[in-house]
Parts: structure tokens; C-alpha cells; sequence
């Protein structure tokens, strides 16, 4: 079953969903039309700033890799701070799950709205031990 992210004013999105945007895959196709063709305030953290960066950069090349930040920094808002970094840290303390994850985690708890992710098998894993505090979409189910 599709899940409908349009009733949120907002989005946290994970670098997965940014790296399928900018390779124009078909899950990134559906982003564009879903999240950022609808509309939906999106935020980022920090590290996913820098993940996109090193990502596209190794793919890409770094004026590529700076051209495509730049254009996630245009349409996002950059979410950070010292109760980021805590909540990030507990997650990670809690979870066997990437740093970068629990970023995107901290800033979906601390603003109260969902978290966007390429589905991941560190994820999945964790969520079938115990279900995150949080509201968590998988691109592939919206």
C-alpha cells in the first residue's frame, strides 16, 4: 500500500532519496513529482549535506558534485545544532545503523515530521526489532 506524505507541511529527507533524484532513476522521478513537485517543505542535516557532496563527488566529479548541493541547498532547509547532535548520538547508541541515518532521524524527531529514506537493509532490520519514535517512509512505498 502507498503511503501519501502530502497530509505533512514536511519531509526529512536521507541522502538515498537525494542520490536516486539526481541520477534520475525511477525512484528519484517519483520523488521529484511526490515530494518536490508537491510542494512539502523539505530539511536536511548537515551530514547528509555532506554525504550528498562526497557521493556525487566520487560519481560525478566535484563541479557536478557542488552544482547538484547547491541546488538541495536552494530547496531545503539545513537543520542542525546541539540537540541534533544528541539525538543523533542516542540513535546511534540505540541502533546499528549509519551515523548519517541517525542524523536524519534526530532532525525528523526534533521537527515532528517524517523521515524519507531509500529503503535500506540496516533499516528494515532495525525496525523489525523495535519500531523508531519516529515516522519513517521508505521511497520505494510512497
Amino acid at each position: 500500500m502507498k503511503k501519501d506524505l502530502s497530509a505533512y507541511p514536511g519531509v526529512v529527507v536521507d541522502t538515498g532519496v537525494w542520490i536516486e533524484y539526481f541520477l534520475e532513476t525511477t525512484l528519484g522521478k517519483k520523488f521529484k513529482e511526490k515530494i518536490v513537485e508537491g510542494r512539502i517543505s523539505i530539511y536536511i542535516s548537515e551530514t547528509v549535506v555532506s554525504e550528498i557532496f562526497y557521493v556525487l563527488c566520487r560519481q560525478k566529479g566535484y563541479q557536478e558534485a557542488k552544482k547538484k548541493l547547491d541546488m538541495v541547498l536552494d530547496g531545503a532547509q539545513v537543520i542542525e545544532g546541539r540537540g541534533i547532535q544528541m539525538l543523533a548520538g542516542k540513535y546511534k547508541c540505540e541502533r546499528s545503523i549509519s551515523l548519517s541515518d541517525c542524523f536524519t532521524m534526530a532532525v525528523s524527531k526534533n521537527m515532528g515530521y517524517p523521515a524519507l529514506f531509500k529503503e535500506e537493509e540496516e533499516i528494515s532490520k532495525e525496525i523489525n526489532k523495535k519500531t523508531f519514535d519516529i515516522e519513517l517512509f521508505f521511497l520505494e512505498d510512497i
